[in-house]
C-alpha cells in the first residue's frame, strides 16, 4: 500500500464512528475495530484490539469497490501476499497475525501495529540522509528482503513509502519493510502470473528496467529499488524524476544515474557509498550484486559500518603486538600500551579496533614504520647484549691507575635487560561453549546488526587477541525463526559456557496456516462483485 496505508498511529486522520460501520465491529469473532489510523485507495488500516490476547493491532481492510474491472485478480493477490507475508519472520518485516474473510465479504489482513513514520516522509522532512545514517537503514532493508528472497519471493514495490521507521528501545531508525501486495513468488510453487495483461504495476521512480520492460525478475530487482532507495536517502532526490510516468519510466531504461554531487553537492556521500549505489542500480541485471548478502557486505564496509564490521582478525594483530614484550613502559615504543589500541604513529587512542583497510585508518606506511621501530629495537637489544655478556664474560675495563679509584664492575650477565628479546607471547584466545533451548538459533555479537558468531546452536564461540582480555564483557544475540530474541551478558575468563531460553512468539501458539474464510482457490471462494 502506499503511504497512506501503513499501520501506524501516526497523523490519524479524523473519523466518526457516526460515519464509519466497522468502527466498534468484532470482525470474525477476534479482532475488535477501534478507530480508523489511515485510508487509502485500495482500502483503510484501522486500529484494533484482538481478542483473547488483548493485543493491539493494525486492521488492513479492502474497499469492497476498489479494483472493479481494472484488476479481477486484485483478491487473489491479497491473499497471496496475505499467505507469503505471513511466513516472513525476520524482526525488520512487519508481522502477519492473522487474514481472511468475513460472511458478508470483508477482506481484512491483522498485523503489528506501528508507532513511526515512513521513510518518505523522513526524507522529504530531513533529506539528504548521513551517510552513516543511510547505509545503517539499508542494511536493515536488505536483511529483511534476504529472509524473503530464501523463501523465493521478491517484494517488487520496495520505496520508501513502504519502508517504516520506528522506535525500538534505543534505537530510532529500526526499520519495518512492509505492503507485499506485488509479491511474487519465484521457486515454481506459485507460477500463475497474477497480474492483468496491459496492468501497469509498481512504482515507476522505483522499478527496475527488466521489471518495466515486462522481462523476468528476480532478487535483483530489489536490490535495483533497493540502490534507488538508498540514492535518495543521501542525496535527497531520485535519480529520474520527470514530468509524467511514462518519460520517468524510459529513464530507467535508457538514461544514466547523475553522480550523486551532480544532483546534489552538498550530500555526504564518500566515493565507496556511490560505488555500492550505482552498482545496485545497473541497467544489466548481471553487472548489479548477485544478492542481497553481497550488498549487505558492501554497506558494512561503508558508513559506520567499517567499524562494526567483522574485525577479530585486525584486532589479533594489534593483541600480538602489544603482547611481544618488545615494548616497554617509556620511549616512543609506549604507545601501544595496555590501555587499549593505539596508533603506532600518533599515539592517539582510538575508539575501538580498526580493520584492515579501512579508509579511516592511518596510512599503510605507519606499518612499515611499526615493523622499522621493531626491528630498531630488536638490533638495540641484541646489540646491548652482546657488548654486556661477549663470551659469558663482562667486558674488559680500561686499564686504571694506582690514584684512581676502583672502577664498579659492570652488573652479572643475569642482571643485563636481555629479556627485553624474550620470545613473543602467543595472542590469547578464549572459547566459549553457546547454547539455547530450543536449539538451532543464531548468534550475533552485541545485538541483531553484530556479527555473527555461531549460525545453528549449540556451537563454539572463540575470542582473540584483545577482545579476548579477561574480565571484558561481551554481549550476545539470539535469535531463531518464531520465537523471541534474548540477549545475554557474559564475562570473559569468568564464564566458559552460556545458554538461553527462547519463547515461542504469540504466547506459543502457532501462526494462523490458513485465512480464516475460503481461499482464492477453494470451491467455497465468493470475489467480491465488481
Amino acid at each position: 500500500m502506499a503511504d497512506s496505508g501503513a499501520p501506524s498511529a501516526s497523523n490519524q486522520p479524523a473519523a466518526s464512528a457516526a460515519t464509519d460501520t466497522l468502527i466498534g465491529r468484532i470482525i470474525n469473532e477476534r479482532f475488535k475495530v477501534v478507530a480508523m489510523i489511515a485510508r487509502g485507495g485500495m482500502g483503510k488500516v484501522y486500529r484494533a484490539e484482538q481478542a483473547p490476547l488483548g493485543r493491539v493491532c493494525a486492521l488492513k481492510v479492502l474497499n469492497p469497490n476498489y479494483a472493479g474491472d481494472s484488476d479481477p485478480e486484485f483478491h487473489k493477490r491479497f491473499f497471496l501476499e496475505a499467505s507469503i507475508a505471513s511466513k516472513l519472520t525476520h524482526p525488520n518485516t512487519v508481522t502477519i497475525f492473522d487474514y481472511g474473510r468475513t460472511d458478508d465479504d470483508i477482506f481484512y489482513m491483522a498485523m503489528e501495529y506501528l508507532e513511526g513514520r515512513t521513510l518518505h516522509r523522513a526524507i522529504k522532512e530531513e533529506s539528504p540522509f548521513a551517510e552513516e545514517r543511510a547505509a545503517h537503514i539499508a542494511r536493515q532493508i536488505c536483511r529483511a528482503l534476504r529472509e524473503a528472497h530464501s523463501l523465493g519471493v521478491i517484494h517488487r514495490d520496495l520505496k520508501p513509502a513502504n519502508v517504516y521507521l520506528v522506535e525500538h528501545a534505543d534505537e530510532q531508525d529500526f526499520v519495518k519493510v512492509l505492503d507485499f501486495g506485488l509479491v511474487k513468488n519465484v521457486d515454481g510453487s506459485a507460477a500463475e502470473e497474477l497480474t492483468q495483461a496491459g496492468l501497469f504495476m509498481g512504482s515507476p521512480k522505483y522499478m527496475s528496467p527488466e521489471q518495466i520492460r515486462g522481462d523476468k525478475v528476480d532478487a535483483r530487482t530489489d536490490i535495483y529499488s533497493l540502490g534507488i532507495v538508498l540514492y535518495e536517502m543521501v542525496t535527497g532526490k531520485v535519480p529520474f524524476d520527470r514530468a509524467n510516468s511514462v518519460n520517468i519510466l524510459m529513464a530507467h531504461v535508457n538514461e544514466a544515474p547523475p553522480p550523486l554531487r551532480e544532483m546534489n553537492p552538498t550530500c555526504d556521500a564518500t566515493p565507496q557509498i556511490e560505488s555500492v549505489i550505482m552498482r545496485c542500480i545497473a541497467k544489466d541485471p548481471n553487472e548489479r550484486f548477485a544478492s542481497m548478502d553481497e550488498v549487505l557486505g558492501a554497506l558494512k564496509r561503508t558508513g559506520s559500518g567499517a567499524l562494526t564490521g567483522t574485525m577479530m582478525g585486525a584486532t589479533g594483530e594489534f593483541a600480538a603486538v602489544q603482547g611481544s614484550g618488545l615494548f616497554g613502559t617509556s620511549g616512543a615504543s609506549a604507545t601501544l600500551s595496555n590501555s587499549g589500541p593505539q596508533s603506532a604513529l600518533s599515539g592517539t587512542s582510538q575508539s575501538g579496533p580498526v580493520p584492515l583497510g579501512d579508509p579511516a585508518a592511518p596510512p599503510k606506511k605507519s606499518g612499515k614504520g611499526l615493523i622499522v621501530g621493531v626491528a630498531v629495537a630488536l638490533l638495540a637489544a641484541a646489540g646491548a647484549a652482546f657488548v654486556l655478556t661477549r663470551g659469558g664474560e663482562p667486558a674488559p675495563l680500561p686499564a686504571a691507575s694506582s690514584a684512581a679509584p676502583a672502577a664498579t664492575p659492570p652488573p652479572p650477565a643475569s642482571t643485563a635487560p636481555v629479556a627485553s628479546v624474550d620470545k613473543p607471547k602467543p595472542p590469547q584466545k578464549v572459547t566459549i561453549k553457546v547454547d539455547s533451548e530450543p536449539s538451532g538459533a543464531t548468534v550475533r555479537l552485541h545485538d541483531k546488526d553484530g556479527d555473527e558468531l555461531c549460525k545453528d546452536t549449540p556451537c563454539e564461540v572463540t575470542f582473540k587477541g584483545a577482545d579476548a582480555a579477561p574480565g571484558r564483557e561481551v554481549k550476545l544475540y539470539f535469535t531463531k525463526r518464531g520465537h523471541s530474541s534474548e540477549t545475554k551478558t557474559l564475562k570473559l575468563g569468568t564464564d566458559e559456557k552460556v545458554s538461553v531460553k527462547l519463547s515461542a512468539q504469540g504466547g506459543g501458539g502457532p501462526r494462523p496456516a490458513a485465512p480464516a474464510g475460503p481461499g482464492p482457490d477453494s470451491p467455497g471462494f465468493k470475489p467480491v462483485p465488481y
